[in-house]
């Protein structure tokens, strides 16, 4: 739906997790090192998701996937 959202974060995570919980309706955006949990959508979502974040600067951008479900994630 176009729907965006800033979101400041204070520290400088090097790793950033992202879980699409789909049928549960939550985008979860997480600091993946510290298992801190930076950002929650909740939307009840009817179509495909993309979920996406941009730098604010210049950088380099490293794509994983495939990483193990942190503990705090199982739990919340």
């Amino acid at each position: 739906t176009g729907v965006m959202s800033n979101v400041r974060v204070t520290e400088h995570p090097a790793r950033i997790g992202i879980l699409l919980d789909y049928s549960g309706g939550r985008l979860l955006f997480f600091n993946a090192e510290r298992g801190r949990m930076l950002f929650t959508i909740r939307h009840k979502f009817t179509d495909a998701a993309h979920p996406a974040f941009a730098l604010e600067k210049a950088g380099a951008l490293t794509l994983c996937t495939g990483m193990e479900l942190p503990e705090f994630v199982k739990h919340s």
